[in-house]
Formats: structure tokens, sequence, C-alpha cells
């Protein structure tokens, strides 16, 4: 394992590149390199070098010493023998330090499975907040930048081939891609969306996501752009919308904004339906048909601005969106509430999940109790 010092300037040369290209090939075991593109994968270059900036090894040594001849032998745990084995750097055991932080994000303060990832195909990195990197193709040529909840891909193809990414939004949380053909969209909480890291010259613009998402697409006439959800293909010219597809829902959804677009299914592609500015056109698995009607769009793109808007809902459904909004797992054994619908209107950035449940008791008396759940990672609410 390479020395104290050799980590930091390499952990430098990745900040200031973006990525490992800076670093010669002989200078690097492969035990090293499979470390530093771990920590660079997952976001901890800057944490890693915090940790090493602030580290003495002689007197860390020496208090590892210390510890281990003391007069008293104490039967040490798991989580102190690793403690302890990250005082050896400078020494062998650096690699477990580094690697003890890997698998522990919650000490870099990245709750377990709320964090938002990426796919690049060639590895699977955390985009962090109010944070900044460059991702990369596997041939080293820069496709995107992160900046803060902005991921931003560059430019047009000079391949043939498609590489494919993933993004995945977990509870609690929303943000916004850019995509190489300047489409944005914004995604919603629970939301994952496969995109081409830049689209091709020639052909359709594609991508396939589940969960929901508004698109505000870059017009293009040469290139049609599609999303497809599920078996449901949304194709249009540059318009924007709105598409809500979660594996839990009964129906699929497009809520029309501006411009046109159509709607088919994978079952019948040749019958398809076209949208006008104000239309909901939806996909009913349980009825296998498509269905159009005139709608508010107002209230299927509010979640654009933190809002969280029932209308008519049904209790049970009214809680899926209170779990995906504040990554929260809520189990109802009030039956009486699961047969009620609800018209209410919340914000997310105001209002926490305690205030929304105690406004929901206003309109229906209810009880309910929180604890941490089994993970430790988000609440789990229990109704009465």
């Amino acid at each position: 394992m390479s020395s104290k010092e050799q980590i930091q300037s390499y952990l430098k040369l990745i900040k200031k590149s973006g990525n490992l290209s800076g670093i010669p090939e002989s200078e690097l075991s492969v035990e090293d390199r499979e470390l530093l593109e771990q920590l660079w994968s997952q976001g901890l270059v800057d944490e890693s070098l915090d940790v090493l900036e602030g580290m003495d090894v002689d007197e860390d040594w020496s208090k590892l010493q210390t510890r281990l001849h003391g007069s008293k032998v104490r039967r040490l745990t798991m989580p102190r023998i690793m403690k302890y084995a990250a005082i050896f750097i400078g020494v062998v055991c650096l690699s477990l330090f580094f690697k003890y932080m890997i698998d522990s994000p919650k000490d870099i303060g990245l709750p377990a499975g709320n964090v938002i990832t990426l796919n690049t195909g060639k590895d699977i990195r955390a985009i962090l907040a109010n944070k900044k990197q460059t991702i990369s193709l596997p041939s080293g040529e820069v496709v995107a930048v992160q900046e803060d909840n902005l991921l931003r891909y560059i430019g047009e193809s000079t391949s043939e081939d498609l590489v494919y990414n993933e993004l995945q939004i977990p509870y609690g949380k929303t943000f916004t891609l850019l995509l190489s053909d300047g489409t944005r969209v914004e995604l919603n909480s629970g939301t994952k969306i496969k995109f081409p890291a830049k689209f091709p010259k020639a052909g359709k613009r594609e991508v396939f996501m589940e969960g929901e998402a508004y698109f505000k697409v870059s017009k293009d006439r040469e290139h049609p752009f599609i999303v497809n959800s599920d078996d449901v293909a949304v194709e249009v010219l540059g318009t924007e919308f709105n598409v809500s597809a979660y594996a839990e829902q009964n129906d699929i959804s497009t809520v029309l904004v501006e411009g046109s677009v159509s709607l088919s299914h994978s079952a019948n592609p040749g019958d398809t339906l076209l949208l006008k500015p104000g239309n909901k056109g939806t996909w009913s698995k349980s009825k296998a048909e498509m269905e159009i009607s005139q709608v508010n769009t107002s209230l299927y793109t509010s979640w654009l601005t933190g809002e969280i808007v029932f209308r008519d809902t049904p209790f049970s459904d009214l809680l899926l969106k209170l779990e995906r909004t504040y990554n929260v797992s809520i189990v109802n054994h009030n039956q009486d509430l699961a047969e009620l619908t609800f018209n209410a209107r919340y914000n997310r950035n105001v209002e926490t999940i305690a205030d929304v449940l105690e406004a929901l008791k206003v309109i229906v008396p209810f009880e309910y109790n929180m604890k941490e759940g089994d993970t430790g990672t988000h609440q789990l609410i229990v109704i009465n």
C-alpha cells in the first residue's frame, strides 16, 4: 500500500481532473487503483483528503501501541478493531481505513438507501448535494458535469455507439437532469431514468423511466423525443409535459402543458392518442385501455415547487405519495381511513411529515406514532 503522502497526492490529482487519468498506470498497484476508483466513484475524495490532513501517523501509532499493550487487556468489538486499523496509515493497513469509509455510509453523513445514484455502465457513484464532479465515458471523454442539484450532459456524440446512464432518485429527494440535447428533466422522489449519455446524430432521442418526471423537450423535428414508461410510449418533437408512471400505480398518465404529444402502447402501437395542452392521457393497467380527459395542469405539476396536492385521493394513494415525498414508511391499521378520499394541499419545503399528519387529523381524527425504522435511515409511522 502506498504511503500517506502518495495517497494524498493521488487524491488531489483526482479532485483536480475529475478522474484517474492523470495518474500513470506504473505508479499504482492493482489494489491502490481499485481503492482510489471506489473512493472516486462514491464521492469520497474530499472526505478522504480531510481525514488524511487531520491524521498524525507517528502520534496515532503511539496511541495504538498504548491501547493494545496497556496493563488491561480488553476484548475488542469489530467497530473498535476497524477504528484502530485506521491508525496504521503509512504502514500496511491504510487500505482498511478507506475500505471502512466506503462500506460505512453513516460515518460520512450519507444515509444508506437515501442517496441519489448514477450508474454509468462503468461504475455506480453517489450524486451528493452541494458537490461538483465530472462524469466520463469508459474512453475517458467527459460527458457530464454535476453542479449541486443539477447534472448537465454535454454536446453531441462523436460515436455511433449508445452508452446509457441510469439516474435513480430516492424517496425524499428531487433532482434536475439536463440531457445532451438540451432537454430539461425534473425528477420527483422515487424516480429512475435511463438515457443515452449522448444522443446519436441520427434517429430518435429515446429515454426510459419509472416514477414521475416533468420534461421540457428541446425542439428538433429531425429527431423525435420518446419517453418509455412500462409499455407506454410518449412521442414529441418539442414540448412540456409531466409523466407519472410509478410501479405501484394502476395508471400511467401524461399531462400536456405545452405543444403536442402522441401516446401509444406496445400492445397496439398503431393506435395512438394525440394530446393537446390541458389534456391528460391515461393508460389503465387493469382495463388495458387508453383514455383522455381535460384537467387543470397545475395540479399535476405543482410538485415542481414542492407542493403536494390531493384531489379526491384515496387514503392509500395519499400515504404512498407521503412515503415518497418524505422518505418514510407508513403502516395504516385504521380501516375507516382506508375507505375515505381527501382534498388537501401541503408544501414539502415548509411542512414536515408531522405537520401534514396533524393537519389531516383535523379533517378526520386518528392516532399515530412515529419511530425510527429498522434500517435506521428513515422514520416508521404507524396509524391506528
